[in-house]
């Protein structure tokens, strides 16, 4: 192999990507499940603020000791995404859970306030 081709082959390629996600409705919360494969537990961040969710993500790549890279062609993305939400979401009451490369985000929503009102006569 030419010395330019290890040289570039040092080189990890990096871009950022939008995750493929679903979101779901129930009447209860909101369920985000997206893609992030190769991301792993301590690399994902959620962030929420005012109604917008975001979600941010490492892709790493975990190489054995001792191994160098002959010929680097493949990509390690990293993940971002923001969602706008329609619902009230209870920021106390959300959680993630993260397996075999796909994130599930549970948003309970906020349960509206009822108020009752005093009807007085006349």
């Amino acid at each position: 192999m030419t010395q330019q081709a290890n040289q570039s082959s040092n080189l990890v390629a990096r871009s950022r990507v939008r995750p493929r996600t679903d979101v779901y409705e129930t009447p209860d919360a909101l369920v985000l499940i997206a893609d992030v494969p190769g991301a792993d537990q301590e690399s994902i961040e959620l962030s929420l603020s005012e109604d917008v969710l975001t979600l941010r993500a490492q892709n790493r790549l975990t190489v054995p000791e001792g191994w160098q890279p002959a010929d680097a062609g493949l990509e390690f993305p990293d993940y971002e995404r923001a969602f706008r939400l329609t619902a009230d979401i209870e920021r106390d009451a959300i959680s993630a859970s993260l397996q075999n490369g796909r994130l599930r985000v549970e948003l309970k929503k906020r349960r509206p306030a009822v108020h009752r009102i005093e009807v007085r006569a006349g």
